[in-house]
């Protein structure tokens, strides 16, 4: 019905070619039958003909070679007489040649060899002192071994080239004084007995030895070369002693060919006769112009019939598929007419229930359309969009709404996949565990947090609600639900969580800061009073004393300790303002240095460390902030001394760089930072050590004061360090800030 359902127009009739075609094939089908029983038949006698005759030759070509193997082997004991007795009567030469035996040799116990050679012209002679080939022996050593384990038994070797290069088997036998006789047989012989058996195209006779190797073949290839034919399934058969026949691919001709084959049963030579299967199904051909004609006349009596036949039975089937079509397309008004000529009963009662059909589905469409345009507005308002899925959990079908849409890709882009694929590796394999236990055991979804990546690559989030779906026997065929758009919920979540994250670690930075500074502030002011107190009341005696320089000294520390955090506080403020300024005058970086050691000198010795300067003689000026400068030098150097151990050594180098900048490094042996130590390290208010209980005093400015200062001046920062290896840090000024001296020319 769907066939003729299009409207083509009322002459083209589908159903009338269908039955006709129907009809004819129905009528023909016994014809075709009866010929294909009649070429199988005519086959199969062919077959059995084949059978019988390939076998019968191979079997008289088997007598055939049977006697001249055995023929051989009675020449090979006579010869193998007179050359044990040196002394061959010419009869010998005569009975060489009807074998084709060329030489015999005779190994006496010694290991002596003779030679029994027979000329083309009838003539023999023995030779002696003869040398056997190696290669000869090695090749036969097998056979040699069996002949030598029964004695004066005649054994036939596999054929294998002679010094000649020409296919030869030799004999092999072992005489009752412990000498080795080997006879030469050529080939030529059996080559020619094979070659006598031609038949059709193509049929032949194939004879191998006991290995499967062509002994003759009419490939003379095939022959000269002494090719491996054991794999071709009528030889491994008369190799294993079988007798038959059987059907193969033949690789020297490239065709299906059928052979009868048999063996030798002493020495193992095998015959087969194979000819093409194309031959015989030629001779079977004969019947086949007869059987084609008599299916021309049956088909066209047929095809007669079953015009006439299907036509008067499509008549009516024509107008309901007609109907139908028009249905199809939408026209439900569409009515089959009533027929005024003589139609079958069963037709009538097609039409009268299909134009029933088509008023109740006329009715049924109102009501689905009403129906589908209730649930669209109720979907609409309900979600951003609904979905189902397969037992699998594939999704079949999503209505996304008009503002959502598929984020960038067609319902035909993701139809077939299940979330999972869609997902992709942005949800871990944990987070799947509610879902897929709701789809494997048939359960609710209940709010699934759901991500999946849109067509601009952007990573969307979805709540999923569902309930399994069932057919009317029960049977689970998926989910359906509803899903609801929460991206823009899970930024705004993102964005407060980071706001939060970033608020905690600014209060924390504060906490840390106040906990540092009321330490470092509480320790020098501690010792200013202490000491000062101890003074004021003369503790030991008048003013005088040793010890009271030894404290004045102590309170003259702790108030440079003090007054440089200030500094550094006041300093990190100022720069953070941008209200900071700087004051550009010459300087020699061996003086600040100088400077910078005379201010640590007390530290350095009581932690044990030397300072050494390394700074180039012809270092020129560099124009800069004096006061920034050495708070950079005192803060690097005192870190060198804080974090090295006991009798180290703090190097500070000077030099210029291939640009003409100036460089400064403060290099130590202590304890080193690891990558993220630096970078903690360059924060605000953070110690390297912070992990740690406190070990050195400070803030956590000193490394970020320098960077800031360096910014400030135009230059870098540069950090060098090893865990328990040592830390560089160079300090790398523009070379703006290099203050070059033109040297005077003698006039």
């Amino acid at each position: 019905m769907e066939a003729g359902g299009k409207k083509k127009g009322p002459k083209k009739v589908r159903l009338h070619h269908l039955l006709f075609i129907g009809f004819t094939l129905i009528s023909t089908i016994p014809v075709f039958f009866l010929a294909a029983w009649t070429q199988k038949t005519a086959i199969e006698k062919e077959f059995l003909a084949t059978e019988d005759k390939h076998l019968l030759l191979a079997k008289n070509l088997t007598g055939t070679l049977d006697r001249f193997a055995r023929d051989a082997e009675q020449i090979f004991r006579v010869s193998a007489q007179y050359l044990e007795a040196q002394k061959p009567p010419k009869q010998i030469a005569d009975l060489m040649k009807i074998v084709r035996f060329n030489r015999l040799y005779m190994m006496d116990k010694e290991g002596q060899v003779f030679c029994l050679e027979s000329t083309l012209q009838g003539q023999t002679s023995v030779k002696d002192n003869i040398q056997l080939s190696a290669d000869l022996l090695s090749k036969l050593s097998l056979d040699i071994e069996r002949a030598k384990l029964v004695p004066d038994q005649v054994f036939f070797s596999a054929a294998i080239h002679n010094s000649q290069g020409k296919p030869t088997i030799y004999l092999i036998k072992f005489g009752p004084n412990d000498s080795l006789v080997i006879g030469g047989l050529e080939t030529d012989y059996i080559v020619d007995i094979g070659q006598k058996i031609s038949f059709g195209k193509l049929g032949h006779a194939t004879i191998v030895d006991h290995k499967g190797q062509v002994l003759s073949h009419p490939n003379s290839d095939w022959r000269n070369e002494i090719k491996d034919i054991s794999h071709i399934r009528p030889v491994s058969l008369m190799m294993a002693a079988q007798t038959g026949v059987t059907t193969f691919y033949s690789p020297a001709i490239e065709t299906d060919m059928i052979a009868g084959f048999t063996f030798l049963p002493k020495i193992g030579w095998g015959v087969m006769i194979p000819q093409p299967l194309s031959e015989l199904e030629e001779r079977a051909s004969g019947i086949r112009t007869a059987v084609i004609i008599i299916t021309l006349l049956g088909i066209l009596t047929a095809a007669l019939i079953s015009w006439w036949l299907a036509r008067y039975l499509s008549m009516p089937m024509q107008a309901v598929v007609q109907a139908a079509g028009d249905v199809a397309n939408g026209r439900l008004n569409a009515r089959i007419p009533t027929f005024r000529t003589f139609i079958l009963k069963e037709a009538n009662d097609l039409v009268v229930s299909f134009n029933s059909m088509v008023n109740e589905l006329e009715k049924v469409e109102h009501r689905l359309r009403t129906s589908e345009e209730r649930f669209r507005e109720f979907a609409s308002t309900a979600s951003d969009w609904l979905w189902e899925t397969d037992e699998k959990g594939r999704i079949v079908w999503e209505s996304a709404s008009k503002k959502q849409g598929y984020r960038g890709r067609t319902f035909t882009e993701i139809q077939g996949m299940t979330r999972q694929e869609l997902a992709g590796d942005i949800m871990a394999q944990e987070d799947w565990t509610a879902y897929q236990k709701a789809i494997d055991n048939h359960e609710e979804i209940k709010d699934f947090h759901y991500k999946y990546p849109g067509g601009n690559g952007q990573i969307y989030h979805a709540l999923i609600n569902g309930i399994p779906l069932y057919d009317d026997n029960g049977n689970y065929i998926g989910h359906r639900g509803s899903a609801s758009d929460i991206t823009k919920r899970k930024q705004a979540e993102h964005e407060l969580k980071k706001a939060r994250d970033e608020a905690e670690q600014a209060n924390k930075s504060k906490s840390d800061f106040l906990a540092n500074m009321s330490h470092d502030l509480r320790t020098p002011l501690t010792a200013i009073i202490g000491f000062s107190d101890i003074m004021r009341h003369k503790t030991f005696g008048k003013l005088g004393h040793p010890r009271y320089e030894e404290y004045v000294r102590d309170i003259h520390n702790s108030g440079t300790l003090l007054i440089g955090l200030i500094n550094d506080i006041l300093d990190l403020s100022k720069i953070e303002a941008g209200k900071y300024e700087l004051t550009n005058e010459p300087l020699q970086i061996e003086e600040l240095v100088g400077l910078s050691f005379r201010q640590l000198e007390l530290m350095a010795e009581s932690s044990h460390q030397s300072l050494k300067m390394e700074i180039s003689p012809d270092l020129p000026s560099l124009k800069g902030d004096k006061r920034a400068i050495i708070q950079i030098l005192n803060n690097l150097i005192s870190n060198a001394i804080k974090y090295s151990t006991e009798q180290g050594t703090i190097i500070v180098g000077a030099t210029t760089n291939p640009d003409n900048g100036i460089e400064v490094s403060v290099e130590d042996s202590g304890m080193g930072m690891s990558d993220q130590d630096v970078a903690c390290a360059m924060e605000a208010f953070d110690q390297t050590d912070r992990l740690h209980p406190r070990k050195h005093e400070g803030t956590g400015l000193g490394l970020f004061l320098c960077h800031s200062f360096m910014n400030l001046l135009g230059g870098k920062l540069k950090i060098d360090s090893k865990v328990n290896i040592g830390t560089k840090v160079t300090l790398i000024f523009p070379p703006s800030r290099t203050i070059t001296v033109q040297k005077e020319k003698n006039p």
